[in-house]
């Protein structure tokens, strides 16, 4: 008798610290939840908070802004194209594709990342090698940069928090990493490599990862990277 009670007791034991460990779990998720609901990222608050770090030199937010904006206005126009009342819908499409499987403002956000680091790793070979752009192609990029300025917004220069001479500097170092790209492509060794030739020495591609930007010190600020809402940065407000 002593035995079955010792047992009932145990087991009431066992059910108290099982429910009591049900509840934490319950609370823990209740708070992330709520977390979540109430933390509302202040975009402003981080241009000048690095994004990328690249041999040392820090690419703030507000550097980044060009390739936000860039993935963002013309994403915004295939969302315009598939629900015109309601573009968010479409940067809020999920695609599914096993273990890369993402949402399209998600895979914006990475476009945007890996386009700038395309940039930075190529134009870094260029001056390791002494390549550089002419005077009339200098000039070219300095009038794309105005007039790239000049599109935008009062409310959108304020949001990304650029200038025109951050944005110079972006689109001298696009058309040099651009240039510079187009000539290595002609050298590259893709031995053991295989797919789209573009697509494999492009920022992100699997050579280019491999080979390219392995050469250089580089640190992604992945906390913030991920509080970037693309589709609601200049677009969607």
């Amino acid at each position: 008798m002593q035995r079955d009670k010792d047992g009932v007791k145990a087991q009431r034991r066992s059910i108290r610290i099982l429910t009591g460990v049900i509840l934490v779990i319950l609370l823990l998720a209740f708070s992330s939840v709520f977390y979540k609901q109430n933390h509302k990222f202040a975009y402003a608050d981080y241009l000048d908070k690095e994004v990328i770090t690249f041999e040392g030199e820090k690419i703030l937010l507000r550097e980044f802004g060009y390739y936000v904006f860039e993935v963002e206005s013309f994403t915004q126009k295939q969302a315009l194209k598939y629900h015109p009342s309601d573009p968010l819908d479409y940067w809020n499409t999920h695609f599914s594709a096993g273990m890369n499987s993402r949402f399209v403002s998600e895979m914006a956000r990475q476009t945007a990342v890996d386009t700038c680091l395309g940039d930075l790793v190529y134009a870094a070979m260029a001056g390791e090698e002494g390549f550089s752009l002419d005077e009339e192609k200098v000039r070219d990029a300095k009038k794309e940069a105005s007039d790239w300025y000049d599109r935008l917004s009062k409310d959108q220069r304020e949001t990304l928090g650029i200038s025109k001479e951050i944005v110079t500097k972006v689109v001298l170092r696009r058309h040099l990493a651009e240039e510079y790209a187009y000539e290595y492509s002609g050298k590259a060794d893709l031995t053991g490599y295989s797919g789209d030739v573009t697509q494999l020495l492009s920022g992100g591609g699997e050579y280019f990862k491999d080979k390219l930007q392995s050469r250089y010190d580089v640190k992604l600020n992945e906390e913030l990277i991920e509080e970037l809402s693309f589709g609601r940065i200049t677009v969607n407000k």
